[in-house]
């Protein structure tokens, strides 16, 4: 396995025979800007920052670095020196960044509130910014790489290799089995390919309708947020007006209803009981009402003008006399 030491070497090395190929493209950025306010921010490690770095807000020069200091606590103390006629909020983290892959360090400055970069107070003479970070260096990540890869050693890979081998032995009939579902799978869905493009163009036509149709959802939505908003505002008369109603109801209740309930009783059951007995003698009903509508029709007959006509039945029955 490579040690951290030797893969710190090799990389530094490399940057050297690069740097010579790509010296426009890493060389400093031309000139010092400076104010009158110096800020400071902590570091684990600053790495390659000098005096003199630039420090930069959206890749503009606001600033430089003016001293770097070791801390009791062994931690790097950047101070820097920022233009006097640049907003920068407090509320803010300094980033330890390269210009290029083999490029000078500098600082960025990052609002935290990205939204609204100018929220906060401007960063006075004297002040430190809370929040610091350092962004990760092609050395460092190298050496992970290259930490994590001596991890796995052959007997890990053997391992692997054995594991798998276990796992798929005696397994054929069932990853053949699988392999012929995804093959049937794959034809069902070739075969419905008219029918998902059908699918697909109706889907198509039913956006095209809500497009068409997007000034009306609009204003729908824009009622129904105002009408949303009106009882949302008049919550409590509604929830009054809900109370008012169920106090109601049971005064009804008690006062209408419930006096009545053995009278209402009373009739339901005598009314069910009438149409039981209407139920059993259904062919008297039937044969009464044909009689009633036999009345209704001869009875224009008897009487067809100013005068009725009468028939009699008389029936002579000996008195024994």
């Amino acid at each position: 396995m490579i040690s951290s030491s030797r893969v710190r070497s090799i990389v530094r090395r490399t940057g050297v025979a690069v740097a010579s190929a790509v010296a426009l493209a890493s060389c400093a950025l031309p000139g010092n800007v400076t104010g009158s306010r110096e800020v400071t921010a902590m570091f684990d490690d600053v790495g390659d920052l000098v005096n003199g770095h630039s420090v930069q807000v959206a890749d503009v020069r606001i600033g430089s670095v003016t001293d770097i200091e070791l801390t009791d606590d062994y931690r790097a103390m950047v101070t820097m020196s920022i233009k006097d006629d640049v907003f920068v909020p407090l509320e803010s983290r300094a980033l330890l960044r390269t210009t290029s892959l083999l490029g000078e360090k500098f600082i960025e400055i990052r609002p935290l509130d990205e939204d609204d970069p100018l929220a906060g107070t401007d960063l006075v003479d004297g002040d430190a910014i809370p929040e610091s970070t350092e962004a990760p260096e092609l050395e460092f990540v190298t050496e992970r790489a290259v930490a994590i890869l001596g991890s796995v050693v052959s007997n890990d890979i053997a391992t692997l290799v054995e594991t798998g081998s276990i796992s798929f032995a005696g397994r054929g009939p069932e990853l053949r089995s699988l392999v012929e579902d995804l093959s049937t799978i794959s034809g069902t869905l070739a075969d419905q390919t008219d029918e998902l493009i059908r699918i697909i163009d109706a889907l198509d036509g039913a956006t095209a309708t809500l497009a068409g149709g997007a000034s009306d959802i609009d204003s729908l939505l824009v009622n129904l947020a105002e009408t949303t908003g009106v009882l949302a505002d008049n919550r409590d008369e509604a929830i009054d007006a809900i109370r008012e109603l169920t106090r109601l109801a049971q005064v009804q209740n008690d006062t209408v209803f419930e006096p009545y309930l053995d009278v209402v009783d009373t009739q339901i059951k005598q009314l069910d009981a009438i149409l039981a007995e209407v139920d059993r003698d259904q062919q008297q009903v039937a044969d009464t009402l044909f009689w009633i509508a036999q009345f209704a029709d001869k009875l224009p007959h008897a009487a067809p003008g100013d005068f009725a006509q009468v028939y009699g039945l008389i029936e002579v029955a000996d008195l024994g006399l």
